[in-house]
């Protein structure tokens, strides 16, 4: 009589059978997945190309979170963190604050300013 122990070992997933709802699973998984990494890119693309008419530039030095936050990409988060890293003698010095690289600093160029008051874009 045989036994479990006469038997020639092969690995575990070898023995799992698939079943059509296991391939819809993994089909949706998979379409789910792309999906998701498909919209999270989508929001990431600036959506102008500029400041519109009516936009601030700000001075970073003398700026109040309300006008920091009117500033795109900028939330409540990087304004409090500009807040806390003034004084300012450059833009290019925003890059000491964490989430704002060389390329972010190059897209809020056009909305900030370290001297004077702050000022309705045309």
């Amino acid at each position: 009589m045989a036994t479990d122990f006469d038997r020639p070992r092969t690995p575990w997933w070898k023995n799992l059978k698939l079943t059509p709802a296991m391939g819809v699973a993994v089909a949706v998984l998979i379409a789910g997945t792309a999906i998701g990494w498909y919209l999270r890119n989508a929001q990431l693309q600036p959506t102008n190309n500029g400041p519109t008419e009516g936009s601030l530039r700000v001075n970073l030095n003398t700026a109040t979170l309300t006008e920091l936050e009117t500033i795109p990409g900028i939330g409540a988060t990087l304004a409090k963190q500009i807040v806390a890293h003034r004084p300012y003698t450059s833009i290019d010095q925003l890059v000491a604050i964490r989430g704002i690289g060389t390329s972010s600093v190059e897209k809020l160029r056009p909305y900030v300013k370290v001297d004077g008051e702050a000022e309705k874009l045309r």
